[in-house]
């Protein structure tokens, strides 16, 4: 359904399989405040579903043929499996099936000026970050953030046609519906090769997606990243980042309390000013240097950029603080991949105390990314003390699909010599209770149901 009209389905009745999505649950509450008829299902009542079921959205838990009486149009994300019970009866009643990545793309095309933010890490902070300083300039944007802006309380924002910003997700090509008028390229690495098979499949499908910028559009890609080299013949190429090659880039970076950086933004051999982050990170520095680009091209004073930045609180599951257990600070981030895992780790040797342990529980996201990763997350330990791993989190795949968690236990032993696998969330919260004291950082790590975890761990 690539490029249909929205004004196609307006008045028709609209189900979303697996509207607990953080994307797909955004995505129904624009249309119903568009004036939609959506609805939707899931396979459990999330805290999404509970916000959905807020807003006067009916949602079905379970799925069921039986959900989609009356039902003329389908939207279904890369998350839902071909023999759904839904979506197959979808087919055979031959309803309009629209995938969550056209919708995006036709919600985008509603709005004047596009901005989209993708890479392979750091999309849904920056899509925040950026989200937060339009917010504060009082554009009225509307955004939709693949992840939990503290400082609203939502993934999505309704605001006037003037500004679409958006996170863009590469998985399946999903990013290739839509053509924004700024696109933030943040990075480009090594994943879910399932889809891309190799670094090479990535790099050109990014490739793809530059060149789907708008004639006269920007294409803000990181002048420190390897991979983005490929970017470099698109049209409209601006680069960011700490190598004063780029046209923009942060310098003078310090840390000014343990894990938390300030540093001077230099545009066109102009000094700005100088940034102070209110979340911790030194990658959050390079975040945020491409949202005072984006924003500045947006008419937006740099000084309103610095205050909002400053007083930017982040995204739940982002490095989120969660609390303490005897006495050790807990950390949650989403990180499902070993690059993110990295910059955790070194976040939490940052924040230790001078004898304090870092001790990462990472519950792997699929299978196959077990299987094609499994050595560079391996690797990605190296800076911690401990390691407990929890089962995979399989999302749309079977075990037959890759490598599990006591594949991943085999090699990481290699780089880390404490260094377990446990049955689940209960085991996981015994041990850490047992062995966390005053002066440790815990980084839960993962993009499953990992968060679940937190409620038997914090005080």
């Amino acid at each position: 359904m690539e490029n249909f009209n929205l004004k196609d389905i307006k008045h028709k009745k609209i189900h979303f399989i697996g509207i607990g999505g953080i994307s797909m649950s955004a995505l129904a509450l624009i249309l119903k405040a568009n004036k939609f008829f959506v609805q939707g299902s899931d396979e459990v009542a999330n805290q999404e579903v509970k916000k959905l079921l807020k807003k006067k959205v009916k949602v079905f838990v379970g799925h069921n043929e039986k959900n989609l009486e009356g039902v003329e149009v389908v939207v279904v994300s890369s998350a839902i499996h071909d023999d759904n019970v839904e979506y197959q009866y979808a087919i055979q009643k031959g309803l309009m099936i629209i995938r969550r990545a056209e919708l995006l793309g036709a919600i985008a095309r509603l709005y004047k000026t596009v901005i989209a933010v993708s890479g392979s890490h750091g999309k849904t902070t920056a899509t925040a970050m950026l989200s937060e300083i339009f917010i504060a300039a009082g554009q009225k944007p509307t955004v939709h953030i693949g992840g939990i802006l503290n400082s609203i309380g939502s993934n999505f924002k309704l605001g006037n046609k003037k500004y679409f910003i958006t996170e863009n997700c590469e998985y399946m090509d999903n990013f290739l519906s839509v053509f924004p008028d700024v696109s933030v390229i943040l990075n480009i690495d090594k994943d879910h090769l399932d889809y891309f098979g190799s670094i090479d499949g990535v790099k050109k499908s990014f490739l793809k997606y530059a060149q789907n910028t708008k004639d006269g559009g920007i294409n803000l890609i990181c002048g420190d990243d390897k991979n983005s080299k490929i970017l470099k013949g698109c049209k409209n190429v601006v680069r960011f980042g700490f190598n004063s090659n780029c046209e923009i880039y942060a310098t003078n970076v310090r840390e000014y309390k343990p894990g938390f950086y300030s540093f001077d933004v230099i545009f066109e051999k102009c000094n700005l000013g100088n940034i102070k982050l209110n979340i911790v990170g030194r990658h959050n520095v390079l975040n945020a240097v491409s949202c005072v680009f984006v924003s500045m091209i947006c008419g937006i004073e740099f000084n309103v950029i610095k205050n909002a930045i400053e007083n930017f609180s982040g995204v739940k599951r982002r490095c989120e603080l969660v609390g303490k257990v005897n006495g050790a600070s807990v950390f949650h981030d989403y990180a499902h991949h070993p690059k993110q895992i990295e910059k955790m780790i070194a976040v939490a040797n940052r924040c230790k105390s001078k004898d304090g342990k870092v001790i990462v529980v990472f519950e792997p996201h699929t299978y196959s990314r077990t299987k094609y990763l499994l050595k560079n997350f391996a690797k990605s330990f190296k800076g911690a003390d401990m390691v407990i791993l929890a089962p995979v989190y399989s999302a749309r795949e079977q075990e037959s699909d890759g490598l599990n968690s006591n594949d991943l236990l085999k090699e990481t032993k290699k780089f880390v010599n404490i260094s377990v696998c446990l049955n689940g969330y209960s085991e996981i919260s015994k041990m850490l209770k047992h062995i966390a004291v005053s002066g440790d950082i815990i980084m839960i790590l993962g993009a499953g149901t990992i968060e679940k975890l937190l409620e038997l761990v914090v005080d």
